[in-house]
């Protein structure tokens, strides 16, 4: 049997200004499988990570050409909303990068993004979550106070 295509990455170059970081890039990743990606410091890792998601876009000097198509859509079609595009495919960063708000808020996020409102539910979650990141003892008295805030290795599980 033959196992589907989850993404496609098809002649993908990538510019920041003038530098040409990733360049021809075309590979396949299946789905049901696990992808590493291997090689010395600066040699696009985290570039073509970044390009899976958009978060490139952020940059003003970066340029992408060539196309990643997830789920049969390019994502760097027109058409693309990018908002729900970052909903599906999430990202986890090297170092711990906690939103610039309470740590609370930095738990709540994803799920108000997803549409929980209601205060009890939110709380739940927030307990649950910090409990399975072995945080919440440590923080169940600062929950007001800012992510950014906490020691690295806090802000690593919470993040």
């Amino acid at each position: 049997m033959m196992e589907r295509v989850q993404i496609s990455t098809k002649k993908l170059d990538l510019y920041y200004g003038s530098a040409h970081v990733l360049k021809d890039v075309t590979f396949d990743i299946y789905e049901k499988t696990v992808t590493a990606f291997i090689g010395p410091s600066g040699c696009g890792k985290s570039s073509y990570i970044r390009c899976i998601n958009r978060m490139n876009d952020f940059i003003p000097s970066a340029r992408v050409e060539g196309e990643i198509v997830i789920d049969g859509q390019n994502i760097y079609g027109p058409n693309v909303d990018v908002i729900d595009l970052r909903r599906n495919v999430g990202m986890v960063f090297q170092k711990p990068n906690p939103f610039p708000m309470s740590v609370y808020d930095n738990v709540a996020y994803g799920p108000r993004l997803h549409g929980v409102r209601g205060k009890e539910e939110l709380d739940g979650i927030v307990k649950r979550s910090l409990m399975g990141a072995a945080l919440w003892d440590e923080v169940k008295d600062k929950l007001s106070s800012p992510g950014t805030g906490l020691s690295g290795g806090q802000q690593q599980r919470l993040c």
